[in-house]
């Protein structure tokens, strides 16, 4: 996800400003932020102050924390590597038979590269 170029406190500072009477269209012009992203920090942000806005941090800090024991929790302990399955070996060619087998001369083998050369180059 693509981050924010304004921090927290500049968003803060720019809904304080729309509180207090500049029109939102020159704000949104001067902070070079569109109308929309006005409105969804408004929407996000909205009523905070700065202590309630790093009290919101941490607490999503300590979600993403709790979010990944958890995972690892409902994954279980990692199995030893005579428990693990083989890796699957890497196919060599796109089709669903071995390169170059076939069960009949001429017959298709399944997808290879330039399956659809005839149709795209007009042979």
């Amino acid at each position: 996800m693509r981050r924010s170029l304004h921090t927290e406190h500049e968003i803060l500072v720019l809904l304080c400003e729309a509180e207090s009477g500049v029109p939102i269209a020159e704000i949104c012009s001067t902070a070079g932020v569109s109308l929309r992203t006005f409105y969804r920090w408004r929407q996000r942000y909205g009523g905070l102050t700065s202590p309630a806005l790093r009290h919101l941090k941490e607490l999503e800090i300590e979600n993403q924390r709790l979010r990944a024991l958890v995972t690892s929790l409902v994954q279980g302990p990692p199995k030893p590597a005579s428990e693990r399955p083989a890796p699957r070996p890497v196919r060599q060619d796109c089709g669903s038979t071995p390169h170059g087998v076939a069960g009949a001369p001429g017959q298709a083998r399944g997808a290879v590269i330039g399956r659809y050369a005839s149709v795209r180059y007009g042979r």
